[in-house]
């Protein structure tokens, strides 16, 4: 029987309180990033956010992120900015990780057994293991692992708000009478902050969460799956 209870939260979840909260605020989050992101496709398009919303509703995460790059390489087709170019792929990419991220955190189940020696989080994957039989693998979202989603996303909603305004002074630098030297350019768009935003933190979170996934998939591809007599010794969620 579900409760609102401290134990009827621990004894479902295997999770006390605060681990909860850190993963409700971490799909809370995500849901603002959502947002920030369709704006920034709205801002790439010159839509209205009318118009925005009415293209967007119904679009995939995966979808929205296409769109975005293939609308940025249309605003840079006639007047390559490279710089330009770098943030919103790199934006693009942290976007589906994070994305990717916090669908293991919310998408996991926690199961028990004694009988069977399953204690862990899982998650149902939608292809076939070796045994032909639908993979089941653990998904460990650690409190620091959680931290680093948080941090993730500052990144990207900073990353959005930046890029919204440099397409906004460069259409404006663009259709004006200003002098179009790479210097005077440079200062209308990129030089609009400073300092500017380090583009290098974008890559940071997509990386590590390679290298984590990596490490997971070498500590158990000799494993026997979930529910094959052994106790779990993965980190709790």
């Amino acid at each position: 029987m579900f409760e609102n209870t401290a134990l009827a939260r621990r004894q479902w979840t295997g999770l006390d309180d605060e681990h909860l909260a850190s993963i409700g605020f971490v799909n809370f989050a995500w849901n603002a990033l959502e947002r920030k992101f369709a704006s920034l496709v709205w801002a790439a398009a010159g839509w209205t956010q009318e118009v925005g919303e009415l293209v967007v509703s119904g679009m995939g995460n995966v979808s929205l992120v296409t769109l975005f790059i293939n609308l940025l390489k249309q605003e840079l087709k006639d007047h390559p900015d490279r710089r330009l170019w770098e943030q919103g792929a790199s934006t693009g990419v942290l976007f589906d990780t994070i994305r990717d991220a916090r669908n293991d955190v919310v998408h996991t189940f926690f199961d028990w057994d004694p009988t069977s020696g399953v204690n862990g989080h899982f998650k149902g994957a939608p292809r076939k293991g070796r045994s032909g039989r639908a993979e089941i693998r653990t998904t460990a979202m650690s409190r620091g692992d959680i931290d680093d989603l948080c941090h993730a996303i500052s990144d990207c909603v900073e990353s959005i708000d930046d890029l919204i305004l440099k397409i906004w002074f460069r259409r404006r630098f663009l259709g004006g009478s200003q002098a179009e030297s790479p210097q005077s350019y440079e200062r209308a768009v990129h030089g609009w902050r400073n300092p500017p935003i380090d583009s290098a933190r974008l890559k940071l979170y997509p990386e590590l969460r390679a290298r984590r996934r990596e490490d997971a998939k070498a500590s158990t591809k000799d494993a026997p799956p979930p529910g094959a007599g052994r106790p779990s010794s993965d980190p709790p969620l």
